[in-house]
């Protein structure tokens, strides 16, 4: 009943604030409201292990409200409510995908050889753009099942997974982008994402197989098919079109409505006798499966406000006096360096961005660095979600996984900060 409780919970935290949109009179706190008492149900039945990174988050935001508090700095209920709400909002949406979007899984021998590495690569970045961690959840379950799953694969799934959050409009990377840079282009962050991935699946492809892929003429590939990319391309192409047409609704709103809209047409358009099921099931179902995530960003948001009041107290506290190229590429090296001792991209992020924001660096830059902190620092976190992941379900090493990416998240960081510095320039 508890779990049912706190899945309803969810449902309607999305539906307070997609109601908004209709009717802005709605209160903003409602949907927040639902999301923290839907956390509170969890607690009654879930292991407090799973929920230190909250304790964790939510303790240090505590404190840093108070010291705020205490130096004269005013807080309203309101304001920790709707921290971080859209961005749940999304999360909770996009999962409704893996009802629809994941292909389907093929008995036989794997395909071999170049191509076969190029297929896989390609369509483990697509999919898991809009699919998340679904994605890996098949690839590797295959691999494993064959005796495959070893530096290859895994490092192979794992950085062209990650490599999504450089662009992809479904990650949870770019809600926490867009959150953390209000007024940040959607289309302009998107470019400059892509641009970074070009480059990381550029070096992921020489690292792999070397300039002329000889290192892969044996490679073991997952089947990919044209017809499983139909929805995510679907997806994307629905959400910008909404975005040009309708600029001025958030676009963490427009990703959430369409993921949710497009899934359910899909379900009635393949079976109009089971659509309701299967959706009433997923929905009735979602608390226990989006705990971890809804506890992480509900913790950040105390964080950050805890983080905002303070600063508001404190004058003139500057990290730099100017934010370009070269200063994104300090701190996306030490957001890396902060993510191999475990700790997660988002809480580098929530305390980053208001400290940087008043500098008025390029939006756009500055969410497209958030972007490459979360890529960069998921490969890098030997406890990961990934990580996490592939350990927990098929014995992969957190610490063979850190050892194997290792060289190219190095890399990665150079030629990023290349790119930061270059983009740098040319928006002077």
């Amino acid at each position: 009943m508890l779990r049912l409780s706190a899945s309803v919970l969810l449902a309607f935290m999305a539906l307070f604030n997609f109601l908004l949109l209709a009717e802005p009179s709605i209160p903003t706190w409602f949907s927040g409201l639902c999301a923290w008492l839907s956390l509170a149900l969890l607690f009654t039945f879930t292991s407090w292990r799973n929920f230190i990174q909250f304790f964790l988050l939510a303790g240090l935001g505590l404190v840093l409200l108070l010291w705020g508090l205490g130096r004269g700095a005013s807080l309203s209920l309101h304001q920790l409510l709707i921290q971080n709400n859209s961005l749940l909002v999304m999360l909770y949406s996009v999962g409704f995908l893996r009802l629809v979007a994941i292909p389907a899984a093929e008995a036989g021998e794997l395909p071999r050889g170049r191509m076969a590495f190029v297929k896989t690569l390609l369509g483990i970045h697509v999919l898991g753009a809009v699919i998340n961690l679904s994605i890996l959840v098949l690839v590797a379950g295959r691999y494993h099942a064959l005796g495959l799953l070893g530096r290859d694969t895994v490092s192979l799934m794992g950085q062209a997974f990650s490599a999504a959050a450089f662009w992809s409009p479904f990650f949870a990377a770019m809600g926490v982008a867009l959150t953390y840079t209000p007024g940040a282009q959607l289309l302009e962050v998107i470019a400059y994402g892509l641009i970074l991935t070009l480059v990381s699946l550029t070096l992921m492809t020489v690292l792999a197989g070397g300039w002329h892929l000889q290192k892969v003429r044996d490679f073991p590939g997952y089947p990919m098919h044209l017809n499983s990319l139909i929805i995510p391309a679907s997806l994307a192409a629905l959400v910008i079109g909404l975005h040009l047409l309708l600029p001025e609704i958030n676009v963490l709103a427009l990703v959430s409505i369409s993921s949710i809209t497009l899934v359910f047409l899909v379900l009635l358009l393949r079976n109009r006798n089971t659509a309701w099921s299967q959706f009433k099931r997923h929905l009735l179902e979602a608390a226990p499966r989006m705990g971890r995530e809804l506890a992480l960003f509900l913790g950040a948001g105390v964080l950050t406000l805890g983080l905002q009041i303070l600063l508001s107290t404190v004058g003139e506290f500057q990290l730099f006096k100017h934010f370009g190229g070269i200063e994104a590429s300090l701190v996306l090296g030490g957001a890396i360096l902060v993510s191999m001792l475990g700790i997660h991209p988002i809480i580098s992020i929530a305390v980053l961005g208001p400290l940087v924001l008043p500098l008025r660096p390029n939006l756009e830059l500055l969410a497209t660095l958030f972007l490459s902190m979360w890529s960069l620092g998921v490969v890098a976190n030997p406890i990961s979600g990934t990580n996490v992941m592939l350990h927990g379900q098929f014995g992969v090493s957190g610490r063979d996984a850190f050892r194997w990416n290792l060289k190219y998240v190095v890399l990665m960081w150079l030629l990023s900060s290349l790119v930061f510095i270059s983009l740098s320039a040319t928006l002077v």
